[in-house]
């Protein structure tokens, strides 16, 4: 299921007056769609040429970027849109994204979003990101190769959050944040910064990097544990689990959240009749507990009254 969305646009050329139609991105996600990250960066993408005489123009439409791996959704504002109907955009845009990630994804950052005038700021805000490594092999190459001394490489947060943390909900947390904390790889990288922070002579470094080495190794021991219990209690789970979404249930789930009111719901409903099950109600049950376990309670609440009108309750 695409993460990134488009929609046409009419527009009437303001030079030869010919109508004509132009497609806008509405919604990018920066792994899924690269291209159009660079043609942000190049602050090309709304970018329009009239087909009767050739006149170029923009498109006046938003665009909200998702980058995962910066934990980011940056907004770009369209030139001389008041702020309550940006806002109000902004959000349905919003919720559009979560709904089309997956769940895993479906994070509290996402609840930041960071406005910006139009492509334009959006592509100078993109140059200010952050990027979490994707691996241990990156994170420890960041750690040694990090040359800006008033931000702390990721590895080194993550290290800092995770001995920080005081309760599994916490920690539970910095590894959602941090997955590469979890690579086997990451066990002999740092081991060998205990070693290197010893030759510097940074005694309590070294002891801190030792901590998280032995803190991982058993982490990883326990999930492993876990995983083989519930490999071997699977088929008495699945004995009791709903039936499986259909094929094209994002798409379902996605217009769900873009409905503005009941009566929407309804007609959503007499088009879907699926959403009238009781199946529908239990996926719809998870996405909602989903949201409110990563913290967004807007959505989470969103999905509570489509769920309440889907049953006819209101």
């Amino acid at each position: 299921m695409p993460i990134s969305y488009s929609q046409p646009y009419e527009l009437v050329c303001p030079t030869c007056q010919t109508p004509f139609v132009a497609e806008a991105w509405l919604i990018v996600d920066a792994e899924e769609r690269p291209d159009l990250v660079q043609a942000i960066r190049e602050v090309s993408l709304h970018d329009t040429r009239c087909p009767g005489c050739g006149q170029t123009g923009v498109v006046p439409a938003p665009i909200l970027l998702h980058d995962r791996r910066a934990k980011a959704v940056l907004f770009g504002v369209p030139y001389g849109m008041p702020e309550a109907e940006w806002n109000e955009l902004a959000q349905g845009l919003l919720w559009m994204l979560i709904g089309a990630l997956p769940r895993e994804n479906q994070l509290p950052y996402l609840g930041n979003v960071q406005a910006e005038a139009g492509v334009a700021g959006v592509a100078e805000a993109l140059d200010q990101l952050n990027y979490t490594p994707q691996s241990a092999i990156e994170a420890i190459g960041d750690a040694l190769g990090s040359e800006d001394s008033d931000s702390l490489p990721p590895l080194a947060e993550a290290i800092m959050r995770m001995l920080a943390a005081d309760t599994p909900e916490e920690l539970q947390a910095v590894l959602h944040e941090y997955p590469f904390l979890l690579d086997e790889a990451m066990d002999e990288g740092l081991a060998g910064l205990a070693e290197a922070a010893v030759d510097a002579g940074e005694f309590e470094i070294s002891q801190a990097f030792e901590r998280a080495r032995i803190t991982l190794i058993q982490l990883r021991q326990t999930l492993d544990q876990s995983s083989q219990t519930l490999a071997s209690s699977k088929p008495a789970v699945a004995a009791q689990a709903s039936a499986p979404p259909p094929a094209n249930w994002h798409s379902i789930r996605r217009a769900v959240l873009t409905c503005e009111d009941a009566g929407e719901l309804l007609a959503l409903r007499a088009e879907y009749p699926i959403l009238a099950s009781a199946d529908a109600d239990a996926w719809l049950a998870e996405e909602q507990q989903a949201l409110r376990d990563v913290g967004d309670l807007g959505a989470a609440q969103l999905i509570g009254e489509a769920r309440a009108v889907l049953r006819g309750e209101r």
